[in-house]
């Protein structure tokens, strides 16, 4: 009969062990998915730093990259040359676009 209790005593503790520890190495699963997923987006952005770095020096290095940059991206041109804008006929039009119909002058 003792030997009974004791087993009983044993297999309680047990399973209260289990119980409380369950719940902790669940959410240890969930830390560890969450710290991975944090790490991959770590790497990541990481890249992309490295290579917005690389695009500063080259910009700082190379005046032909500037040129070009503020060719594409604004438009721009050297002393003396025209630049001509073409609209792209299947784009959808934009609020700010000036309309394509013509406006009458005054005075005509």
């Amino acid at each position: 009969m003792p030997r009974l209790v004791a087993l009983l005593v044993a297999l309680l503790i047990v399973l209260l062990g289990a119980m409380t520890c369950l719940p902790l190495l669940r959410e240890k699963a969930v830390q560890n998915r969450v710290r991975m997923q944090m790490e991959d987006e770590l790497r990541v952005q990481l890249g992309k730093t490295r290579e917005l770095e690389a695009q500063i020096a080259r910009i700082k290095s190379d005046t032909t990259v500037v040129e070009k940059l503020a060719r594409e991206k604004f438009g721009l041109g050297r002393s003396g040359e025209v630049i001509f804008k073409f609209r792209d006929p299947l784009a959808a039009p934009s609020q700010s676009a000036p309309s394509s119909q013509a406006t009458p002058r005054p005075g005509r």
